[in-house]
Order: structure tokens, then sequence, then C-alpha cells
């Protein structure tokens, strides 16, 4: 048998190099070691922190509750929602088990690890999923159900009522078209595989391609586009099918947002920086101050705080990335008497 006795010294150099937190602490919580990973995770030096309190180092978000609350006889402790000694929310996942100090007394130590941004990950994905999920279901269902009545009834329908759902039918397969382009893009800017690919194009086109797509969409909630263009448009170098896009994107999130039956506009002006400045308007309840910072971010929505569901959140984030890569910039501003302005500028020479 061997002899060999471990040095002290080596196992503390362990314990201090583990990149999960190691807090012991008394019955009583008060806390009697933290290693270097517990202090960073807490905010709090180990001499900040000797003899302290654990619900004092880490108060839980809920001030209802204590840490010592949460700590059972059970190995494994459901994740909990903890606030740093920075004032940062942090999610911890905690395993604990029971010592017997050298003078007898009994101790419990704390494993634990910040899953912060894996618990964000995972409401995003579960976010995204269900969210996806009905975003698909409503234009299918749409379109199943105007299929299914041409098909049960296509010989006693009026020409009104086959173009009505004919007309429903197009809704439905843009609104999917939309989806999947923007579903498409966010996918390669998130690998890095995006590109644009720039070609002499004339913006009357892009437009009249913009409106056109968007009418089923405008018909329904009874709204009218009123664009305002200047007399001459230059060919400009850009990605023509990116751009429409940007287009489309702003023109169905004025109409969503929008009131309806009430106009929107889209506006192109020649500025004298030579850049195209281009805006759409909707007279809608507007934007309120403390969400437009985040607003051009994937996965906000502008209804977060009701029930309505608008969308996915990438619509604008996509936007964002499309006119940046073509060297122009996107903005949002209030609407005089009401709404709100998207808009992007675009160089006329080539970024």
């Amino acid at each position: 048998m061997s002899n060999y006795h471990p040095d002290p010294q080596w196992a503390d150099n362990l314990i201090q190099s583990l990149p999960q937190g190691i807090i012991t602490i008394e019955e009583s919580g008060q806390i009697v070691f933290l290693n270097r990973a517990a202090e960073h995770i807490t905010g709090w030096t180990m001499a900040e922190a000797l003899g302290k309190s654990i619900n004092q180092v880490l108060p839980l978000a809920t001030a209802k509750e204590q840490f010592l609350e949460h700590l059972t006889h059970a190995t494994a402790i459901p994740p909990i929602n903890a606030v740093n000694r920075q004032g940062r929310d942090v999610t911890l996942s905690i395993t604990a088990t029971n010592l017997e100090a050298a003078n007898g007394a009994h101790q419990t130590v704390l494993v634990i690890r910040d899953v912060t941004t894996e618990d964000a990950a995972q409401r995003l994905r579960t976010y995204f999923l269900a969210n996806i999920s009905h975003e698909f279901r409503t234009p299918l269902s749409a379109l199943k159900a105007s299929v299914e009545l041409l098909l049960e009834g296509v010989d006693g329908f009026t020409l009104n009522e086959t173009l009505e759902l004919v007309r429903s039918i197009h809704f439905s397969v843009t609104s999917l078209q939309t989806l999947v382009d923007n579903l498409l893009e966010s996918v390669s800017i998130e690998a890095g595989r995006f590109r644009i690919r720039r070609r002499s194009t004339d913006l009357s086109v892009l437009v009249t391609e913009a409106s056109t797509l968007m009418k089923p969409l405008l018909e329904r909630r009874n709204q009218t586009l009123i664009t305002h263009l200047p007399d001459q448009l230059p060919q400009i170098s850009v990605d023509p099918m990116r751009l429409t896009q940007v287009l489309v994107n702003l023109l169905s999130n004025a109409s969503k947002y929008g009131p309806t039956d009430e106009p929107i506009e889209l506006a192109l002006v020649l500025q004298q920086d030579d850049t195209l400045k281009i805006s759409v308007s909707d007279r809608g309840s507007g934007i309120p101050a403390e969400d437009k910072e985040n607003i051009f971010r994937r996965f906000i929505r502008l209804d977060e705080k009701d029930n309505a569901q608008y969308g996915i959140g990438l619509g604008l984030s996509v936007v964002k990335t499309i006119v940046e890569s073509h060297g122009g910039t996107v903005g949002l501003e209030e609407r005089p008497g009401g709404g709100s302005i998207f808009w992007f500028t675009i160089p006329l020479g080539e970024a």
C-alpha cells in the first residue's frame, strides 16, 4: 500500500483552479470558504464574504425568498435566480453535499455553476419554436381552408367568391414566403455566410415589386400604400432581391402594427450627401422609448407586452444586416401626428 499523502497546497491549488464555484457554509448559513470561481460568480472576495450569510452574498432575485430556503437534503437543487454583488441577475446550477469539519461541525459544500447564458439560450429556443410553429400554422391553415373550399364548391361559386378565395391563397403564400426568406437570411447571417450581390438596379422597379407583394396584406387590412418618389431616380448598385426584402419587411411591419383603414407611406428622398433615404411611415401607436434601442435586434417583437402574435422578431434584424451590408444605416423616429417612421439610407455609389 502506498504511503503517499497529498500535499495540502496541491489540494488547495486544485480547488482554486476548478471552473465551478465552491462555497462552504456552516449550518447557520455563514460562509467559511470561497474559491476563485465562486468569487467571480458572486462578485465577493473571500475576505469580504467570510463570516457573512449566504443569503447576503447571494440574494435571490425574488425578494420573498432566501437562498437557505432552497437548500434541502437532496444532492441536486433546482436552478435558482440570484443577484450578484454588481446587481447582475444570474441563473445558478447548484449541487450540495454535507461535510463534517475537523472540529466535528457540520458544513455544507455548494458547487455552483453560472448557467445564465445556457438558461437564456434555452428560453430563446423555446420562444422561437413556439412562435415559429404559430407563424407557419396560421397561413397554412388559411391556405388549406381556401383550397378545400375551392375543391368542394368551385362549380357553385360566383366569380367574385372565387377571386376572394384566390386572394386569400395569395395572401397566405406571400406570408409564408416572407417568413421563409427571413429565416433563411437569419441562418446565413448567423453562420457568417451572408453576402450581397450588387448590380445596377432601377429602384422604381423594386418599389413596384414590393408593392405588388404587399398588396394581399394591405387589401386584407383595407390599407392603401401612398408612395412619394423623386421625378428621376438614378440607377443604383445594390442587391435587388435583398433590397426588395427590406422594403417588404418594413411595409409588412407598418401594415401589421398600423391601424386598419389607414394609409401607409413609402418615401424615397435623394439627399445632398449622395445617399438615398427610404422611409416607411405608419399611423400606429408608435414605439415606446425604452424599446427603440433594441428594436433592430433578433427576436425582439413590438408586441411582447401583449398576447398578439405578430412574428418571431427576425424581420427588422434582417433589414439592419442587409442595409449595413450595402454601407447604409437604419433608424426609427416618431411620426408627427402619431405612428412610427422606419428609415434606411443607401449610398448612391458602391459602398
